[in-house]
């Protein structure tokens, strides 16, 4: 993930902040103070608080852009890269706390309204979905298919979700065995979902809707 060196420098020291007082007390001046620059030099960067912690979340949890980085090398090894998802994915179900309380507060803001903050989800969504089904594709050596997408959903809003319960101190699991099934299951289930998908109908038959007293139950 290519930033510039301001950037980079400003998303580091709210880093910094957040992980130790919070979201909602580190404000734009103390984040300046602690990079050592001016408020007006962030607003030169950033026009709002919320689209400076949208990018520090991003550089915080970019798990599938990062891993894509090490794809696109001429050495990549399908192997390594299953490794490398694996562990991404367990550093950020233990070690991230700050970035997990950072992106549950700005999903709240796109909810109340914020239409900028909710079309950057949008499209950050759209784009580890499509991330997702490429690594989906080289790591398990299989073309491209329609369900792809689908199933790379499936496994972002899967770690999302995880994240919420481990944000609410809701999960009923510990962190590094949720990590561990996670990984496994995606190395075990994914590709044998995508071989055998054209065989697999077993649902075909619910193209109707509900019945009116299941609805009513």
């Amino acid at each position: 993930m290519q930033k510039n060196k301001g950037k980079v420098k400003i998303i580091e020291a709210a880093q910094r902040l957040i992980a130790r007082f919070g979201v909602e007390k580190t404000s734009m001046r103390d984040i300046a103070e602690e990079a050592g620059i001016t408020t007006g030099a962030i607003y030169y960067y950033y026009k709002s608080k919320e689209e400076l912690l949208y990018d520090v979340m991003d550089y915080t949890t970019g798990i599938t852009a990062n891993i894509m980085e090490m794809r696109q090398s001429p050495e990549a090894n399908p192997d390594e890269v299953l490794d490398e998802i694996a562990r991404q994915v367990t550093h950020r179900l233990l070690k991230d706390n700050a970035a997990r309380r950072l992106r549950y507060y700005l999903a709240y803001q796109a909810v109340l309204g914020d239409e900028a903050l909710r079309a950057r989800f949008a499209s950050d969504y759209a784009a580890q979905a499509e991330r997702t089904a490429a690594l989906f594709n080289f790591v398990f050596d299989t073309p491209p298919q329609p369900q792809d997408i689908p199933l790379a959903v499936i496994m972002v809003a899967a770690l999302d979700g995880i994240n919420l319960q481990q944000f609410m101190d809701a999960l009923p699991v510990k962190g590094d065995e949720m990590a561990r099934i996670y990984n496994e299951f995606f190395a075990y289930a994914v590709p044998l979902f995508q071989k055998h998908l054209n065989e697999i109908h077993r649902f075909d038959h619910l193209d109707s809707p509900p019945r009116q007293d299941a609805e009513s139950s």
